[in-house]
């Protein structure tokens, strides 16, 4: 297929009505430096359909194509109007499911695994859901309770109804399935096991107060909650629990428990046992490592966020516990500010909920990061100067290119942090409180320090496609460096990866053949300045790229030359490219069918290109 065709192909996953208020067609190096940059936009024309042809023909131009050039003008006429057909009925058909997007601002991919009910109330029964493909999130299984009327008897259970006690009364105690962590992986993990094994005896083992929980509510729609319970209002104005609950046959015979809470320091895969730091032996016959990742330390930003002085200003943020902190301290009427050290999701996505909240105590949300802009390792530039003039309108104080060195009380107020910075606008600044949002570290010492191989590049253990890391041992979720078939050896920090890879090892730990076999997705939900993306893949600002977009009205920004920040960005698709290699997606308040195009394009053995079919 050649290039201008497959264009027009991606052109289609652009939601109907959307052309026709001006398109776009950016193609930019990587870098960051803009690369070779072209554009046509229309703005608004009768013929909007012929607008988005002639873009397309340009671009065809500067590729250069012979085979296509050298066409002739009638098979190029009839191509064309037959392509147009195509978009027109692909534009037609996907109307209702984009009207239906914009209601529910693209959240909707959660109710897939979510169901409508509150952890321990009773509802109307939600349908049936099939049984779930190990290596895909079909059917996966629902962090709710509902209620067969019938029966009068709730399909899934909140943990302590599930798990019964873990007996200590002698040591080495034997377990047949042992997972070591308390995240989604786990909660993924287990809900597998017991799919092919009915009755199966398991042990968790976390380091947590709480069971397996959903982490990702705790940035974004937590802070919409009024109460003080472990709950959250989804997208639909639902209330739901952050704590999982799991099917009736895991609780069913109560043979699987759960050991709060406690820490496994030794690995011992000669003997295939355990051991806690209580002392505790644990022997398996299946083991999956689910430690996920750890923050990094507020030291990682500068030693002197972690003295002892400011241990109560100054934190990190990854945990219920950690949620439970900054909540409080934003809701004190003495809080007048908030300063937010990292420019990626997670820091992103903490100011704009920060924000939202913090109007009731007008507590000033700050974002402080060494690039240029948020999300600036993963994004085009063009881009990143958007989402820095969303959140300056939306009231957060941005400050990029900004380091800080060195932090103490501050000699002007009380309970309050002075830090030093580096940047191009301030050389101090006076925050109530300091939240380090730098990322994540695995945690894989166990593994390695167990003679597992850990991988140097990208950190965590080595596993196989089927996440096998050595005869019986599993690993998983945020901590595996796994094969991906299409992209390559990867480790992944996101939920849908900790669900589909939980569930892939767990369905192998109970005997099963799956293998790693979908591109799992992940999103960044900034809402509240009418922002949310979806993406696939490998994201990279180094990779280059091939943006789709409409653009429906020029922005207040300062044009700059070789980028495109005096447009709005209101939809679009960013493709990520190796050479011709496409390798990534990035769908910008897009509809959920592109994801699953995106999914199924980037999956392929056989690399799909631009220029080739």
């Amino acid at each position: 297929m050649s290039g201008w065709k497959e264009c027009l192909r991606l052109l289609r996953l652009i939601p109907v009505g959307v052309i026709g208020s001006g398109s776009l067609l950016a193609l930019s190096g990587g870098g960051q430096s803009g690369g070779q940059t072209a554009a046509l936009c229309d703005e608004g024309s009768n013929a909007d359909r012929r607008a988005a042809l002639e873009v397309l023909k340009r671009y065809q131009e500067s590729l250069k194509e012979d085979s296509v050039v050298n066409e002739s003008s009638a098979d190029s006429s009839s191509s064309v109007a037959l392509e147009l057909q195509k978009i027109e009925d692909s534009l037609s058909n996907a109307k209702a499911a984009v009207e239906k997007y914009y209601r529910y601002q693209a959240r909707h991919i959660l109710d897939k695994y979510y169901e409508d009910m509150t952890r321990k109330g009773l509802s109307a029964p939600a349908p049936e859901r099939p049984a779930a493909k190990a290596n895909t999130t079909e059917g996966a299984p629902a962090d709710a309770r509902s209620v067969n009327p019938k029966k009068e008897q709730p399909r899934y259970l909140p943990a302590d109804e599930t798990f019964g006690n873990f007996s200590e009364a002698s040591s080495p105690v034997c377990v047949p399935y042992v997972i070591i962590g308390g995240g989604t992986t786990a909660w993924s993990a287990v809900q597998a096991i017991h799919e092919k094994d009915k009755g199966a005896s398991v042990l968790i083992i976390s380091d947590e107060s709480y069971p397996p929980y959903n982490r990702t509510p705790l940035s974004k729609e937590r802070w919409s909650a009024e109460d003080d319970d472990l709950n959250f209002v989804d997208f639909m104005g639902r209330k739901r629990s952050l704590l999982y609950s799991y099917s009736r046959q895991v609780g069913e015979h109560r043979r699987s428990s759960i050991l709060l809470n406690s820490r496994v320091k030794k690995l011992d895969l000669e003997n295939s046992s355990i051991e806690t730091e209580d002392g505790q032996v644990v022997q398996y016959q299946s083991l999956l490592i689910a430690t996920g990742g750890k923050a990094h330390p507020v030291e990682s930003v500068h030693q002197d966020l972690g003295s002892d002085a400011l241990q109560h200003r100054v934190m990190s943020f990854r945990t219920i516990d950690d949620f439970k902190a900054l909540d409080k301290l934003v809701r004190d009427p003495n809080t007048k500010s908030v300063c937010i050290v990292g420019g990626g999701f997670l820091g992103a996505e903490l100011a704009c909920s920060l924000k939202r909240i913090a109007k009731l105590n007008d507590v000033q949300v700050t974002l402080m990061f060494p690039e240029p802009g948020p999300l600036f390792k993963l994004i085009p530039r063009y881009l990143s100067e958007f989402l820095t003039y969303k959140l300056a309108v939306a009231g957060v104080k941005v400050m990029p290119s900004s380091i800080v060195t060195g932090a103490r009380e501050s000699p002007e107020k009380r309970d309050s942090v002075e830090l030093d910075v580096v940047s191009f606008t301030k050389k101090t600044l006076e925050t109530d409180a300091v939240v380090v949002a730098v990322g994540i570290q695995p945690q894989d010492k166990l593994a390695e320090d167990a003679g597992l191989e850990v991988d140097q590049i990208n950190g965590g253990v080595v596993v196989n496609a089927e996440l096998q890391a050595a005869n019986g041992v599993f690993a998983a979720g945020d901590v595996a460096s796994f094969w991906d078939a299409a992209l390559g050896r990867r480790r992944v920090e996101h939920w849908d990866h900790a669900l589909v890879s939980g569930r892939i090892a767990g369905d192998n730990m109970a005997g099963g053949k799956s293998m790693y076999g979908v591109q799992s997705m992940y999103w960044c939900d900034l809402s509240s300045i009418g922002v949310h993306f979806e993406a696939v893949g490998l994201q990279s600002s180094k990779l280059d790229t091939v943006g789709v977009w409409n653009l429906k009205e020029p922005s207040r920004f300062e044009n700059r030359p070789g980028s495109f920040s005096r447009n709005k960005y209101e939809c679009g698709i960013v493709w990520y490219m190796k050479g011709k290699r496409i390798v990534g997606a990035l769908l910008w308040n897009m509809p959920r069918e592109a994801l699953q195009e995106a999914r199924q394009i980037i999956g392929k053995r056989s690399w799909r290109t631009l220029s080739s079919g």
